[in-house]
């Protein structure tokens, strides 16, 4: 796998989703009310149940050997994995799909994805297969499952159903230069976010170096306003103008104004880069490039990874980030091997195999109790920070609207960064706007 093929094959997402849903989806009241009516869609292979998926190289490779371990025990149709592009091709071709009334039996997907696919009356909600007698999963099996996850999947628009389940997940983290750290005379990664502007500023004056690269992500700042104690959404009200969410941005207004952090170019990835060649000391990104920062450092002593800095270490917090799966209205032969399959794959065993080759991380907690998941742990340990922190990790909102506001929201960090406005100033103005958007896509 190229150092990128992962990550740059999520960039379209970004922008196509947004364009995409708000030419197909509409925005008013009555459209959305109208459109969320179930269909009946014709499945695309007949003899198979296709899973659209976005994984290249070495982990397609891995889904296709999972997926002939679990045909060669399942009796009803064999799941079939298609690699369809990234996350933004997939839209673009479920789409199409539900416009040309043919559908595969599952397909990967963000929240906001999901969202749409429901809109449009092409997702089969999880509900009764979770609460089926035979083929369901039990309340033990249920309490297993990370908290986070199961909340990510529930829809609180459409009758707090469950519409997708937890598939390639992972969480912000910090990761930190040991030594650019004892370059500076600092030996442990900052707890809170007043540790971590003073050692920004230690790093600055002792070294000359910036402490951090900044990339603009909503992800990310959704993720430090959750370490501040604050929410992104209650109810049908956005809260960027909350105390946490105004301390959020006055966070990057910081960086930016002492010069203790610098932007790169958007999507690039080069704060990586920067992080392996003792350039900056911090990047805050998701536990699931660890594979990638693996090959950039000469030993595990030289880097770390630690939990993002909180305004209260007591209560902590960060964001969960990751795809999930759904099911779409094909026929029962087609839903019940996709669902027979979701179980396989987040089943303890599958679950702490897919992490340990991939670096997502498992999906259940009986996930720690797994030998081969303590074995890696116990090589080094940061290999175990991204699962303790599933345990207070956060999703982002999946209400209708949240791709147009991710934008704004990465707009309004732009604003920060450019000195164009104040944390403050952006955060409120982001508030206007985002309300506006969640407004006009509501129920």
């Amino acid at each position: 796998m190229t150092y990128t093929d992962k990550r740059v094959a999520i960039l379209p997402v970004l922008v196509v989703v947004a364009l995409l849903a708000a030419q197909f989806g509409g925005c008013s009241r009555s459209d959305d009310a109208a459109d969320s009516e179930p269909k009946s869609f014709d499945p695309i292979t007949a003899d198979a149940a296709e899973l659209w998926d976005r994984q290249t190289t070495v982990t397609a490779d891995l889904l296709t050997e999972l997926a002939e371990d679990f045909n060669e025990t399942h009796s009803g149709l064999p799941v079939k994995p298609v690699s369809s592009g990234g996350y933004g091709d997939i839209y673009k071709k479920v789409i199409a799909s539900i416009r040309a009334g043919v559908l595969p039996a599952m397909a990967v997907a963000y929240e906001n994805m999901t969202a749409e696919y429901m809109k449009a009356g092409a997702i089969t909600p999880l509900d009764s297969f979770i609460g089926d007698p035979e083929t369901g999963l039990s309340q033990a099996e249920l309490d297993d499952y990370f908290p986070a996850m199961l909340a990510t999947n529930t829809f609180a628009q459409f009758d707090n159903q469950m519409l997708s389940f937890p598939y390639t997940k992972s969480v912000l983290v910090l990761y930190h230069n040991n030594r650019v750290m004892r370059e500076a005379g600092l030996d442990t990664p900052p707890g809170t976010w007043d540790e971590f502007i003073a050692q920004c500023r230690t790093i600055k004056s002792k070294t000359g170096k910036y402490a951090i690269a900044i990339d603009i992500d909503c992800s990310t700042m959704s993720g430090i306003i959750f370490s501040m104690g604050g929410e992104i959404l209650d109810g049908d009200r956005t809260l960027y103008d909350s105390a946490a969410s105004i301390r959020a941005f006055e966070l990057i207004e910081t960086l930016v104004t002492e010069e203790l952090a610098y932007q790169i170019p958007r999507r690039t990835f080069s704060d990586e880069n920067a992080l392996g060649n003792d350039e900056i000391a911090f990047i805050l990104r998701t536990s699931a490039q660890r594979p990638y920062l693996v090959d950039l450092f000469e030993d595990d002593s030289a880097w770390g990874i630690a939990p993002i800095p909180q305004a209260d270490p007591d209560s902590p917090h960060t964001a969960l980030y990751g795809g999930n799966l759904n099911i779409f209205n094909t026929n029962p032969e087609q839903s019940a091997s996709a669902w027979a399959f979701i179980k396989y794959m987040t089943s303890p065993e599958i679950s702490v195999r897919w992490s340990l080759e991939t670096g997502y991380l498992p999906v259940r907690r009986s996930a720690a109790n797994h030998p081969d998941l303590k074995v890696f742990w116990s090589e080094w340990p940061s290999n175990r920070t991204a699962f303790d922190c599933l345990e207070f990790a956060k999703p982002e909102p999946n209400v209708l609207g949240w791709q147009e506001i991710r934008g704004m929201v990465e707009k309004a960090e732009t604003a920060v960064i450019t000195k164009l406005q104040t944390g403050r100033q952006a955060a409120l103005e982001l508030q206007k706007d985002a309300q506006a958007v969640l407004d006009a896509r509501r129920k």
